[in-house]
């Protein structure tokens, strides 16, 4: 089984937008995925529980992702974890649990600077178990701005990687979100955002497999 992480403390990010997403489209090609809903928001609960083809969704209530999470094996492939936007226990036991973190940062300074954090606790576990893999997701980036493009050379400066896919400020994520369905479902470019998204995280996830 593996575990992927959605982790930012600054809120807006598009987390939860990338979780319920990547969690549809990984059960949509054939993977058995549960979603853990760990932001005290429960916006992932409520877009679960708001659908009819959701992947189960489970709310964590405690700081103890790494040692609830496991006990997931065997009913699925993959978890995907929606974190709180704060550092709290949960986020720091979502990074214990994980193979590979993703970090949503929106085409800003301030979102950068949100995520050293986050890296922070997972370049401190990896020094402890090598593990997890972390990388940087661009998200809700404005058509017809170069910000999207010159944030990749700041995010390139750490120690993780920059997925080439991103995701952009598209009304189809927001009301795809307050539906309880997937941009996959609204077709277009949101669509395709996600499909390259999922595409990449399972790249990664097999390159973990061949280690």
């Amino acid at each position: 089984m593996h575990v992927v992480a959605v982790l930012n403390q600054k809120g807006g990010s598009g987390k939860t937008t990338i979780a319920t997403n990547l969690a549809t489209a990984l059960q949509r090609r054939g993977y058995r995925v549960a979603l853990v809903d760990a932001d005290p928001q429960k916006t992932a609960s409520e877009w679960a529980a708001r659908g009819e083809d959701t992947p189960p969704t489970y709310e964590a209530t405690a700081g103890s992702l790494h040692e609830n999470v496991p006990a997931l094996r065997e009913a699925f492939d993959i978890v995907v974890i929606d974190g709180a936007p704060r550092m709290t226990k949960l986020a720091t036991s979502a990074v214990k649990t994980a193979d590979l973190v993703l970090i949503p940062v929106q085409p800003s300074g301030a979102d950068i600077w949100a995520a050293e954090d986050i890296l922070d606790i997972v370049e401190e576990r990896q020094r402890v178990t090598g593990e997890p893999r972390a990388a940087f997701v661009v998200s809700r980036a404005v058509a017809g701005t170069n910000l999207a493009e010159s944030i990749q050379g700041a995010l390139e400066s750490y120690e993780a990687d920059v997925l080439e896919s991103r995701t952009g400020h598209r009304v189809a994520y927001t009301e795809a979100l307050g539906a309880g369905i997937s941009a996959l479902d609204t077709g277009g470019k949101a669509a395709n955002e996600v499909e390259s998204l999922t595409d990449e995280v399972i790249e990664l996830l097999i390159q973990k497999n061949e280690q």
